[in-house]
């Protein structure tokens, strides 16, 4: 199986087995009929299957430790030939899933079944565990489950790629139908197999335009839904961020579980590792989120950007500005283009938003010198949000009077009378220095502290007006736009010696798109969709396209693991 895209450890793939080919995920026949366990629908021909399974031995969640000891020596004995799908019993006892690893490993099957999947749904932390071990050790090795049609999106979006359908024919033979308002229904024309179909269907679809995490809040949401993606959220948030690829398109936080999504995560990390003020910095200023993105656009930041202006006028070159949000927290002004999100705005905030934001509010106020003043022109529960950062950073942070919203006149009036007691003034090397710190903050999100440096120093120059376009040495490192960038292999060189991230080893001449078996090594920090560099000797070879995770790459050995965009 090679993998075509992401969002999150679901994807795209496509499974060649012989002269046949498809895409996952899908609905997959698998032969039962060679094995111990005998199915009830015998195949009139081997062909009618996709994937033989070898003999096993059916061991169910509570089987004692001396049975599955004897059971796995039992299995080291067993002719795996001619068979390409490895039953995996759920079992308590995780301590013997290396032993199953192991005959899986040493024969390659492509595919693994995913045993007593049902019963695995209401067992939250082995049912996310086993999914991510099998994906993180077996990349190229397809997962299938059994599961009822309302379990598909979450099971896809977590690692599972086919489901077997035998048992959907057992619901058909009792008078069980699905439909779109309910797990089941009882009638005389049951349409499970069907609603598996247009299920399946919606799923790739999802999938094929990013929007796999909204169905999965959307549909069918059982009690084991919401546990599982609990389960998923909170202990495995590296699982599901290093395989999401960095947003492109605004993100829509439609229910509770969207301010824990891997985007969310990845955001609030970014601020703390990546971020740096920028040198100059002599006042900080708290401004609360707008409805409308980017803020700068918006009525309600005009107005703030106006009262600023009006009681500093130059001296607005040496002021930063943080934007505080939910759920992305902190927003610095640089990277406002970069905070592609929408969320139902309705005054009140819950516990999983306030105090996330105040930890990383306080992480960031910690980034400036301490003699700089923090200026907070905020309001209901922002407020609440500073004061928390305030004690948890031992900053001092001044707030504005604002009354009945942050934009009346008075609250803008306060905002004005409060900054005239500072004197600051702007020169045009501050201005200069601020506009090239506009760009090289989001090539430091992008790949790291450095970056924009490497990018655009300070002897560096820009040309162009809409489409900036970013000059070394009379050569072109990159261009920028609304906080869209390119890299050119001059430019990704400089990011490789300065920052040394966002990098795949090969040792061959590239010609053409880098597959997954030439990657030597790649950087883990890589995410899908990535501008990456491809290095060879310690030169940049070209510059491309992460269809693949830094790690899942040096794993894979099928497929595209960067779609090559420029060589040198």
């Amino acid at each position: 199986m090679e993998v075509i895209r992401h969002e999150g450890p679901g994807r795209l793939g496509l499974v060649r087995l012989g002269e046949h080919t498809f895409r996952t995920p899908a609905l997959v026949g698998v032969d039962f009929t060679l094995s111990p366990f005998n199915s009830f629908f015998h195949p009139s021909e081997p062909g009618e299957y996709d994937f033989n399974l070898a003999p096993s031995i059916p061991l169910g969640f509570y089987t004692p430790d001396d049975v599955i000891e004897k059971a796995i020596g039992r299995l080291w004995s067993v002719n795996y030939e001619g068979f390409n799908a490895f039953y995996l019993p759920a079992l308590r006892r995780t301590e013997y899933l290396g032993e199953f690893f192991k005959i899986i490993e040493r024969h390659n099957f492509d595919a693994v079944y995913l045993g007593n999947s049902k019963i695995l749904v209401r067992e939250y932390r082995y049912f996310v565990r086993i999914l991510r071990e099998l994906r993180e050790r077996f990349p190229n090795a397809m997962i299938i489950a059994d599961l009822e049609p309302f379990f598909y999106p979450l099971a896809v979006y977590l690692g599972v790629d086919a489901f077997d359908t035998r048992s959907l024919k057992l619901y058909d033979f009792e008078g069980k139908g699905f439909t779109g308002y309910s797990p089941f229904l009882w009638g005389k024309e049951p349409n499970s197999l069907d609603f598996a179909r247009e299920t399946i269907l919606l799923v790739r679809k999802a999938l094929e335009e990013g929007k796999l995490r909204y169905l999965v809040e959307n549909f069918f949401n059982t009690q084991y839904h919401a546990g599982i993606l609990r389960i998923a959220d909170l202990e495995h948030p590296d699982y599901l961020e290093k395989y999401t690829p960095l947003q492109k398109e605004t993100v829509y936080f439609i229910s509770d579980a969207s301010i824990r999504r891997p985007e969310v995560k990845r955001w609030h990390s970014r601020v703390a590792e990546r971020f740096v003020p920028p040198k100059n910095t002599e006042l900080v200023l708290l401004f609360p989120c707008s409805a409308k993105k980017p803020y700068s656009f918006s009525r309600s930041h005009t107005l703030y950007r106006k009262a600023v202006k009006e009681a500093l006028g130059s001296g607005i070159a040496r002021v930063h500005e943080l934007i505080l949000t939910s759920p992305f927290g902190v927003v610095p002004r640089e990277w406002e283009w970069l905070a592609k999100y929408d969320i139902v705005v309705t005054g009140h905030w819950g516990e999983e938003e306030i105090k996330p934001a105040a930890e990383l509010l306080a992480k960031t106020l910690e980034k400036y010198p301490k003699d700089v003043p923090i200026i907070a022109h905020l309001d209901e529960a922002y407020v609440e949000i500073a004061k928390l950062a305030s004690e948890l950073s031992g900053r001092e942070i001044t707030f504005t009077e604002a009354r009945n919203g942050t934009t009346g006149r008075e609250s803008l009036k306060s905002l004005t009378e409060t900054l005239r007691e500072f004197e600051l003034e702007g020169t045009k090397e501050d201005r200069t220095y601020r506009y090239f710190e506009g760009i090289r903050k989001v090539f430091d999100f992008y790949f790291g502290v450095g970056a924009g440096e490497a990018v655009l120093p300070d002897g560096g120059k820009v040309k162009g007006s809409k489409m900036l376009r970013l000059f070394v040495d009379n050569q072109q490192t990159g261009t920028f736009r609304d906080g869209v960038i390119s890299v050119t292999p001059y430019g990704m060189q400089r990011i490789y010696d300065a920052v040394g991230s966002y990098w795949v080893r090969i040792d061959f001449e590239l010609r053409g798109d880098v597959f997954a078996i030439g990657v030597d090594e790649a950087d883990p920090a890589i995410r899908p969709d990535d501008i990456v560099g491809i290095v060879r000797d310690e030169k940049v070879v070209g510059v491309g396209k992460a269809v693949l995770a830094g790690e899942e790459m040096v794993r894979s050995k099928k497929g595209v693991a960067v779609k090559v965009r420029k060589r040198a």
